[in-house]
């Protein structure tokens, strides 16, 4: 399988973030994410160093990263995979306000897991794009899920996006795409690295 070439990632990165005006910010250098860290190690959410070294993270239309993007040491497919979660984190709070999308990821457990099961749905898809007619989205998306225990979800809000990821996968499955963010990408990556589609 071809694997993406910095270039690409960055151009993608780029094309995103020129399409939901997103600004991508070094997480090391924000006083802000250093304050959230603080918070969730706190309130018992995550540790402060897990946050900092291995969470993207989105608020409003900034994207936190944890790393340089194109960096080959990192990943590369996954940071492609990583700004289509992120960017549909964007469209969720464009689409139920950020005021609403920020209070309830915060503070419900429950709304936190559902908004995730629906970016958790981008990865899914971007997944399929990349490995074909082989990939099993089902198995995939539930352990995909799974990475909810490290959000603060409880047992019943992981089975709920369980739950919501396999109806996601079955639509797949028929050929669709739900979510916008991942129709924008795909159709970037077929006019511009289609040698990383397995389809």
């Amino acid at each position: 399988m071809t694997e993406p070439t910095p270039v690409v990632v960055r151009n993608f990165w780029d094309f995103m973030s020129e399409g939901y005006e997103s600004d991508v910010i070094p997480k090391a250098d924000s006083e802000l994410m250093k304050l959230v860290a603080g918070f969730l190690d706190v309130t018992g959410i995550l540790d402060d160093e897990t946050f900092m070294e291995n969470f993207t993270t989105t608020l409003h239309n900034n994207i936190y990263i944890p790393f340089e993007i194109g960096d080959p040491k990192r990943d590369l497919w996954s940071q492609i995979r990583t700004c289509v979660h992120e960017h549909q984190h964007i469209e969720q709070g464009n689409r139920d306000g950020w005021i609403e999308f920020g209070g309830l990821y915060l503070t419900s457990p429950a709304f936190r897991a559902n908004y995730e099961a629906e970016a958790y749905g981008c990865d899914m898809e971007l997944e399929f794009w990349r490995q074909g007619q082989s990939f099993d989205a089902k198995a995939y998306g539930q352990r995909r899920v799974e990475t909810l225990k490290n959000y603060g979800c409880k047992p019943e809000h992981i089975e709920q996006a369980k739950q919501t990821i396999a109806i996601r996968a079955g639509v797949l499955a028929q050929g669709g795409l739900e979510n916008k963010c991942s129709q924008l990408a795909v159709a970037w990556l077929n006019q511009h690295a289609p040698e990383l589609c397995g389809l």
